[in-house]
């Protein structure tokens, strides 16, 4: 058997060539052992190719290839192509010609537009601070979106204008923002309107207000599954502005059996927190304020304001959901953060615990009250993240009934851990996760930085409810210390539990 065979193509005269190809110029070098379909994907390429130095690009879709010695007998794409062809010989081929589509390379993330959520209770200030961006600023051109629903229309309380309707209309500001109502399916509207912007000019960011929708995850949800939405833009962060005055009275809210506090929960997703009104309180009650947010949610960062008036660049261009930025961000800085906050039940700098007035549990004493080591068991006590393979918060409780108690709050830890991750365990693990049961809590979100055993690259994984997402992001440098490192957030979450897991998923 010869070591290479030299096969001419010979398109069937029915296909029509829209343009002229010499095949005779054109032969086909390829081993006996490549298969009839590598010769179809290989003709298919040079198909396009010829026909695009042509002028015409086109592409080819083969259904039928044969030797034209034996042109009743339509090869198997599975066998070897020295069955059926020796030497010099000749091939046939019949399929399906349609013009190339054209392929344009993903834009980079940071080339989309991104999208900022803005939560937070009617009162909080959100109104100020979309009528500062509308009106005043001058740095960013922001598309301001409100949802049907809101209690104060952009239209009435920002335009100062006779009321309209702006379901499918733009109003464009002097200072070039422009703000717009979405009714209905969100995805379709941000999709209509980033081409409107893209007929009108360029815009530096869209930003949603949730007013009436509180709960940010349904739009979150749309942007890690939607690829038609990510294609042009990009979920930036969800940006929750908090009333220093009246948040610990909503934090306080009593709730429905199984329902968790809106207040919490904007909290809990909030990538950065405005803690708006200072004016209006002491510097102790900030200071308690700012305590019961960190109780909650230990990563998001806290902006001190008054009437909204932030910087705009710390409303812009944050990243916290982008997949390849997560390397950047130093979440083992943040996890020794959280265990600086933790602080113990009673003599702790950040401390804070939550019970009930009436609670029944014995309290520890702030720093050896009821601590095991390295998130161990002492006892019926949770211990806190004290060792080197892990770092966040933890509770310090022997309850009365001899039972582990659960915080039933919202809150947040994380854990940073030396060594490399088994991929096998890791799927396991996740799934579980996925699954989770409800004695075990529920999560919120998850972010995650893991080295996994013989991957050169860094993998990141976020998780938000039930939607998630993975990827991997720079690789890790020679001599570069392999530490992974995951942060949670949500509702009575077992610590035990999950570090346990964790530590699990390891490398012996």
């Amino acid at each position: 058997m010869a070591d290479e065979l030299n096969l001419t193509v010979w398109f069937h005269p029915s296909m029509r060539l829209p343009v002229k190809i010499d095949p005779e110029a054109h032969p086909f070098k390829v081993s006996p052992t490549n298969t009839v379909v590598d010769l179809m994907d290989k003709c298919e390429d040079f198909f396009e190719k010829i026909t695009a130095e042509l002028g015409t690009p086109l592409e080819l879709q083969i259904n039928v290839l044969w030797n034209i010695k034996d042109h009743k007998k339509a090869l198997n794409p599975n066998d070897k192509l020295g069955m059926h062809f020796a030497g010099t010989d000749s091939f046939g081929v019949y399929g399906d010609i349609q013009p190339a589509v054209v392929k344009v390379a993903p834009r980079a993330e940071e080339d989309k537009v991104p999208v900022t959520i803005l939560t937070g209770f009617l009162g909080s200030g959100k109104t100020t601070l979309l009528n500062y961006i509308l009106q005043e600023q001058k740095e960013k051109k922001i598309a301001i979106i409100e949802n049907e629903f809101g209690e104060i229309s952009i239209d009435d309380a920002l335009l100062k204008q006779d009321k309209m309707n702006l379901a499918e209309k733009i109003v464009v500001m002097d200072n070039g923002c422009m703000c717009c109502t979405i009714r209905g399916d969100l995805a379709k509207g941000l999709k209509e309107l980033i081409a409107d912007i893209k007929k009108g000019g360029t815009i530096d960011m869209i930003m949603i207000e949730t007013t009436g929708m509180a709960d940010p995850v349904p739009i979150v949800r749309t942007f890690m599954s939607d690829p038609e939405i990510t294609v042009d833009l990009r979920l930036d962060a969800v940006i929750t502005m908090a009333d220093a005055k009246n948040l610990i009275g909503r934090l306080d809210d009593e709730v429905e059996e199984g329902k968790v506090n809106e207040a919490y929960q904007q909290i809990a997703f909030a990538d950065k927190i405005i803690l708006n009104k200072l004016d209006l309180i002491t510097t102790e009650q900030a200071i308690v304020v700012k305590d019961r947010i960190r109780e909650i949610n230990k990563f998001a960062k806290v902006l001190p304001a008054i009437k909204g008036r932030v910087r705009m660049d710390e409303l812009h261009n944050i990243r916290a959901h982008d997949m390849v930025n997560f390397v950047e961000m130093d979440l083992e800085k943040e996890a020794e953060e959280a265990q600086e906050l933790s602080g113990g039940h009673g003599g702790g700098h950040e401390g804070g615990h939550g019970h009930e007035e009436n609670c029944a549990e014995e309290h520890g004493s702030g720093h050896d009250g009821g601590h095991g080591d390295a998130g161990g068991h002492g006892g019926d006590a949770h211990g806190a993240g004290n060792g080197s393979a892990a770092a966040g918060t933890g509770h310090g409780h022997s309850s009365a009934d001899g039972k582990n108690r659960h915080d039933n709050r919202v809150n947040s830890f994380s854990i940073v851990r030396d060594g490399e991750i088994t991929p096998k365990k890791l799927g396991a693990w996740m799934q579980m996760l996925g699954q989770l049961k409800p004695e075990h809590g529920t999560i919120f979100r998850i972010k995650a930085i893991l080295a996994i055993k013989d991957h050169p690259f860094k993998h990141v994984f976020h998780a938000v409810m039930d939607v998630s997402d993975e990827d991997d992001a720079g690789p890790w440098a020679e001599g570069e210390k392999r530490v992974s490192k995951i942060v949670f957030i949500g509702k009575s979450m077992d610590q035990e539990f999950l570090r346990k897991g964790f530590e699990a998923i390891f490398e012996p």
